[in-house]
C-alpha cells in the first residue's frame, strides 16, 4: 500500500489491472479467479470445496457448459476480492435447447453436445465428411444479431463497472480454427488445411464473419464499458501447435487479425486470446494479429517456461494464468504450490504485464488444500508487493 501524506493510495481492482496491462508496475499483482470461463472451478470441484470450507450447499450456476465452469462461490469472491468482474453474454457454444435425459443438447452451431467426464464434448458434427463449399454457405449458422443476445447485457456491464474492478467480456463465439474443428471434426478440417485450402478458407470465412457479428452485437451495446475482450481459439497441443507456423501464417492468421481489428474498431478494450498448450512458436504472429494478452499460459506444455515467455515477449504481450492446473497442482504440497505462485508473480509480474490466475478450471481430483493455499497467496501477493506510484495515477487504456 502506498501512502501520500496520510492519504490511502491503494489501487482499485480496475486501476491495478489496467496499470499491469499497460506494462507498468501496479501496487500488487492483479488476480483473476472465476472471471474468465477458463480460470475458475468445475461444478464437481465446487461442491467438494464448499464442503471442505464448510460453506452451506448452494445451487450451482453453470457459466459455460463446454468448459464445465461454474460460478465462483460468493464467499470466495468476498474473501479474495478478484480484480476483474465479468459480463456473461449468451453464447452459441453454450446455447441450450431442450436437453435429453443424458444431458445432451444441440448447440447453436448444430453440434450435438454431451457431458463427458467434467466437460461437454461434441458427439455429432454437422459438417463432417464429404462436403462442398455450398454446404458450408447453406449451413444454418446462428444469428449473431438476435435480440435476446443482449438481453440484460447493458445492466450487467454497468453493475460490473460499479464494483471498481476491470470489466471483462469473455469469449462469446467460436474462433476460426477451433470453430472449424468443432463443426467439421479435427481430422477432416486438419486434412482440409493441407488438401483443400479453398474449402478450409470457406469454412473459416463463415465462422469469422459469424463471430464478428456477435462482437458487433455485444460491443454496440457495451463497448464503452468494457476493459478487456476475451476471444478464444485453441491452436496448441501439449508439445507443439496443432499446425505449423507456415500453415498458420498462410491460412489462419488473417482471420484472427480480422476479428481483432474489428474489436479494436468498436472499443478501447484490450484483447486477450485464450489458447491452451504449446504456442511459443506462434507468438510472434499472434502479436501481429493484435493480441494484447495471452490467456491460459500453460506452463506444463513444451516451450512455455514463464521466464522465457517474459524475456522473449514480455514487451509486447501481457500474460494471464500460468498457475499450473495440470501437474503441479496435483503433486505439490500447499507450501510448494504457494511458493510457485509467488515465483510466477515475481517473474511474469515484473514491470506489470501479468494477471495471476489458474491456467484452467479446477478439476474435482485437485486437493482442496492447494486451492486454499492458492487463494491465500493471491491475497498475500497483493498485500506484500509495495511500489512507489507516480501522481497523478494514469490508468487509461
Amino acid at each position: 500500500m502506498s501512502d501520500y501524506g496520510g492519504v490511502d493510495m491503494r489501487m482499485t481492482g480496475r486501476e491495478r489491472v489496467l496499470t499491469a496491462l499497460n506494462h507498468r508496475q501496479p501496487d500488487g499483482c492483479p488476480v483473476s479467479f472465476g472471471s474468465s470461463i477458463v480460470d475458475g472451478m468445475t461444478g464437481a470441484f465446487k461442491r467438494k470445496f464448499d464442503a471442505y470450507m464448510g460453506y452451506a450447499p448452494a445451487e450451482v450456476q453453470t457459466r459455460h457448459h463446454i468448459m464445465g465452469m461454474v460460478e465462483t462461490p460468493p464467499q470466495i469472491t468476498e474473501w479474495i476480492n478478484p480484480d476483474i468482474a465479468t459480463v456473461w453474454p449468451m453464447s452459441p457454444w453454450v446455447y441450450k435447447g431442450k436437453a435429453a435425459k443424458d444431458g445432451s443438447y444441440t448447440d447453436a452451431y448444430g453440434c450435438l453436445v454431451r457431458p463427458v467426464s467434467f466437460y461437454y464434448d461434441a458427439v455429432q458434427r454437422p459438417l463432417i465428411g464429404p462436403i462442398s463449399a455450398d454446404d458450408i454457405r447453406n449451413h444454418p449458422w446462428p444469428n449473431p444479431y438476435a435480440t435476446d443476445i443482449t438481453q440484460g447485457l447493458l445492466q450487467q456491464a454497468e453493475a460490473a463497472q460499479k464494483t471498481g474492478r476491470a470489466v471483462l467480456l469473455d469469449i462469446p463465439a467460436a474462433g476460426p480454427f477451433e470453430g472449424a474443428c468443432w463443426v467439421r471434426g479435427f481430422e477432416d478440417f486438419l486434412c482440409d488445411l493441407y488438401e483443400d485450402e479453398y474449402l478450409a478458407e470457406t469454412l473459416m470465412d463463415a465462422i469469422t464473419e459469424n463471430t464478428i457479428g456477435y462482437w458487433d452485437t455485444l460491443l454496440s451495446k457495451t463497448g464503452h464499458l468494457i476493459d478487456i475482450c476475451g476471444q478464444g481459439d485453441d491452436i496448441g497441443m501439449q508439445d507443439r501447435p496443432f499446425i505449423s507456423t507456415e500453415i498458420y501464417e498462410k491460412l489462419i492468421k488473417k482471420y484472427h487479425k480480422r476479428i481483432y481489428d474489428f474489436i479494436k474498431a468498436k472499443t478501447k478494450a484490450k484483447i486477450f486470446m485464450h489458447v491452451c498448450g504449446s504456442v511459443y512458436d506462434l507468438l510472434p504472429a499472434l502479436i501481429e494479429t493484435g493480441v494484447d494478452i495471452l490467456e491460459a499460459v500453460q506452463t506444463s506444455a513444451a516451450n512455455m517456461e514463464p521466464a522465457r515467455l517474459k524475456k522473449d515477449f514480455g514487451d509486447a504481450l501481457c500474460f494471464w494464468g500460468a498457475v499450473d492446473t495440470q501437474q503441479l497442482i496435483m503433486n505439490a504440497t500447499p507450501e510448494e504450490f504457494k511458493a510457485e505462485i509467488f515465483r510466477l508473480a515475481e517473474i511474469l509480474g515484473e514491470n506489470g504485464g501479468y494477471i495471476l490466475a489458474p491456467s484452467h478450471n479446477i478439476q474435482p481430483n485437485v486437493p482442496c488444500e492447494n486451492i486454499q493455499a492458492m487463494l491465500e497467496a493471491f491475497n498475500e501477493i497483493r498485500g506484500l508487493q509495495v511500489v512507489t506510484l507516480e501522481l497523478p495515477l494514469d490508468v487509461s487504456i
